[in-house]
C-alpha cells in the first residue's frame, strides 16, 4: 500500500511538472499574458487546435513510436 501511495505521488509530481512546463511554454507565445483571461486563452487554443494543419501535425506526432521509459 505504501508503494502504491509513493507511485501515485510520483505520478502527481510528474504531472504537475509537465503542466507547469507546458503552461510556461504557452505563456512565452502570448503577448501580455497577464491581460488575457482564461476564456481568452481557451478561445485561442480552440481556434488553433481546430485548424486542419494543426490536426494533421498532431496526428503525425501521436503516431510516432513512444520512447521507452527507463
Amino acid at each position: 500500500k505504501a508503494l502504491q501511495h509513493q507511485l501515485k505521488q510520483l505520478t502527481r509530481k510528474e504531472r504537475t511538472h509537465r503542466l507547469c512546463t507546458r503552461g510556461g511554454m504557452l505563456e512565452s507565445f502570448l503577448q501580455e499574458p497577464e491581460r488575457l483571461t482564461d476564456d481568452d486563452v481557451m478561445l485561442l487554443l480552440k481556434l488553433i487546435f481546430h485548424r486542419q494543419d494543426t490536426q494533421e501535425l498532431l496526428k503525425k506526432m501521436l503516431e510516432r513510436e513512444k520512447p521507452e521509459t527507463p
